[in-house]
């Protein structure tokens, strides 16, 4: 959905779009991403509201893109919006004042004792997207109010430190913060920021950005290239004065939400040294990852010099799709052209139109064919 937002193309839609009208029972008439019973989801489905909430973002995209009366796919009743709606009441339902001063859980099963008292940064910083988007698709100011409320907290609990360092989350046991550092939690932070401008035009979120952006750039770059701690490595580790844990081989690497949230901040700042220094990182990450793709075009998430070629993991293919569609922001976007159709039926009877396609983003960037072919490849497996 993103891809089809900033390209204006909208080829893989059907697909992407009766996904989400499944997964929220849409066409049954549910609209949930926790399905017809929110208990059975928590408990013995085990959702998280994480998960739920990256559905929900992807249905708000719907919206954003069609109107807030389109109906998902094969549906007479639920809009986009209304799942996305339904969705963000269901994970603030589960933020909690009475432990830690708020905060939303992570898992929405309190009776798993090794997940249960987990209050994630991933999930607020969704909430935070989330709130603000859905601000401005319905012109509720309390969304608002919420999204200021949950980043306040993660300040107050130091879980985002004084020099901008963003921590894992907290356990309610002691309150006791997980000081682990993953590149998407700074990246969706600094992508709640850019939505909070766009929703509000205070200047204040541009400044907040700012510094997350700083502090992950010197955390999750080197020479200007996109970086997870200790990628390539396995298990626990430590770089510097930052501990995390590595990417392991069947995990999606972090820093491709990291890209996407500052992908925002390249979308909606008005601050031309910001639109540059993250210019600069997506150039040289991008040019680093062409170096890693083989003739089948599959890309390695690793672009520092010397990065071994890709293997045909598909968890690195999706992160290298986070930065094709960074490099798009950056060089179609403002000139991507189309209209993207709403589909109403399966996806097998057939697909959208397009829009101005990849060879834009090609000739705008000055790098030629493979970066053509390289988009083509990756474009294919989005979501």
């Amino acid at each position: 959905m993103e891809y089809a937002r900033i390209t204006k193309d909208g080829q893989f839609v059907p697909v992407v779009t009766n996904a989400l009208s499944n997964v929220s029972y849409a066409p049954a008439g549910v609209g949930s991403f926790l399905g017809p019973s929110t208990s059975i989801a928590s408990t013995l489905l085990g959702r998280w509201n994480d998960d739920i909430m990256w559905y929900a973002l992807g249905s708000l995209t719907g919206a954003e893109l069609f109107g807030n009366s389109a109906l998902m796919p094969r549906s007479s009743k639920i809009t986009y919006l209304q799942s996305a709606v339904n969705t963000y009441n269901e994970v603030m339902q589960q933020y909690d004042l009475s432990t830690c001063g708020g905060g939303i859980f992570w898992s929405r099963d309190r009776t798993n004792p090794k997940t249960k008292d987990y209050k994630s940064t991933i999930t607020n910083a969704q909430a935070i997207i989330l709130a603000a988007r859905l601000a401005i698709a319905t012109g509720n100011k309390t969304y608002l109010t919420q999204a200021d409320t949950i980043y306040s907290w993660l300040k107050d609990r130091q879980i985002i430190t004084a020099n901008y360092h963003v921590s894992d989350g907290l356990s309610i046991v002691g309150c006791a913060i997980d000081i682990r550092q993953y590149s998407y939690n700074a990246g969706m932070l600094i992508g709640g920021m850019a939505w909070m401008y766009k929703a509000t035009g205070d200047a204040k979120y541009i400044t907040e950005a700012g510094k997350l952006l700083d502090t992950a750039l010197t955390t999750f770059g080197t020479s200007s290239i996109f970086i997870d701690l200790c990628e390539g490595a396995s298990g626990a580790c430590t770089s510097g004065t930052d501990s995390s844990n590595a990417p392991a081989s069947n995990q999606v690497p972090p820093k491709g939400t990291m890209i996407r949230g500052m992908t925002y901040l390249y979308m909606f700042t008005p601050d031309a040294a910001q639109k540059a220094k993250l210019k600069t990182y997506i150039d040289a990450s991008f040019a680093g990852m062409l170096n890693t793709c083989t003739d089948d075009l599959g890309c390695s998430a690793v672009w520092t010099p010397g990065a071994a070629p890709a293997n045909g993991n598909f968890h690195h293919q999706l992160v290298a799709i986070e930065l094709a569609n960074a490099v798009a922001q950056v060089y179609l976007a403002e000139s991507a052209t189309g209209t993207i159709v709403n589909p109403t039926t399966d996806a097998k009877q057939g697909s959208s139109g397009s829009g101005s396609g990849n060879a834009a983003i090609a000739n705008a960037a000055g790098l030629g064919m493979p970066v053509l072919c390289a988009l083509a490849a990756l474009a294919a497996f989005m979501l």
